[in-house]
């Protein structure tokens, strides 16, 4: 039996606006603050400020916050986070690859 894939809702820039709007000048908000604010489940606010540049937030901060008001302390946590969460995703493809290669499995071009 083949798992089920979900695809993350889809996201409009309307959905990036209103997401900008209702985090103007309130710091740190959770996912569930902003669905509750925005009438949104998690997963469209995950979804949403994935797709807003505007909006920061990395594995353990407080939530989301827009990058134009985070300070520079806060800006670099979340750089530092998310440069080492891409360069963790990066190596465990490159240790997969290598063990699909190693049974003589091809690699499919990208």
């Amino acid at each position: 039996m083949q798992a089920e894939i979900h695809f993350p809702p889809a996201t409009t820039p309307t959905d990036v606006e209103q997401l900008v709007a209702v985090l103007t000048g309130q710091g740190w908000m959770t996912a569930e603050q902003l669905g509750v604010a925005l009438g949104w489940s998690d997963r469209k606010v995950r979804a949403v400020a994935s797709e807003a540049d505007a909006v920061i937030s990395y594995p353990g901060s407080p939530g989301y916050r827009l990058e134009a008001e985070a300070t520079d302390e806060e800006y670099s946590h979340y750089r530092n986070a998310r440069r080492a969460q891409a360069r963790g995703m990066v190596a465990k493809v490159i240790r997969t690859d290598r063990r699909r290669r190693d049974r003589g499995q091809r690699l499919m071009p990208v």
